[in-house]
């Protein structure tokens, strides 16, 4: 179980939590003219959940601001420039007693994506009705709906 702690401030009480796993960044790629979404499969080198499927996307480095992660995941995982980076979701998961932060984004890649192959071993532009023949990460598919939604 989850770690939390009652602080109190003033009138207010907040949740100390004790182990945050992650605070990172997601990022669809979006086709709008097409009405897809480049999702990648994970390495089977990766610690956690070799040869899934998920959203573009990373952690936080310390120093960084939301944006600069974003820039620099895609840039690290596919090798892509963004155009019209557009916050698209915040949220927060728990999954195995740790606590997951996600700041998501959308936008246009202005290269063809040519994907790092110690992070992923395959990429795939998506149609929303194509979601459930992949297995995704914890939570991408959340993320993919509400990608979907913005290029209606």
């Amino acid at each position: 179980m989850l770690t939390r702690h009652w602080r109190g401030i003033g009138n207010k009480k907040i949740i100390m939590v004790d182990k945050i796993q992650m605070i990172g960044t997601a990022f669809l790629p979006i086709d709008k003219s097409n009405k897809k979404i480049l999702v990648s499969k994970r390495s089977m080198n990766k610690k956690y959940f070799p040869g899934y499927w998920e959203v573009i996307g990373g952690n936080l480095e310390f120093g960084e601001d939301f944006t600069d992660c974003v820039i620099r995941e895609v840039k690290e995982e596919i090798n892509c420039n963004i155009k019209n980076l557009t916050h698209l979701h915040s949220r927060t998961m728990y999954l195995n007693d740790l606590m997951y932060i996600t700041v998501a984004y959308y936008g246009e890649i202005l290269e063809e994506p040519v994907f790092n192959r110690n992070e992923i071993s395959e990429i795939k532009w998506i149609t929303e009705n194509e979601i459930d023949d992949f297995e995704f990460c914890p939570g991408d598919v959340e993320l993919l709906k509400i990608g979907f939604k913005s290029i209606k």
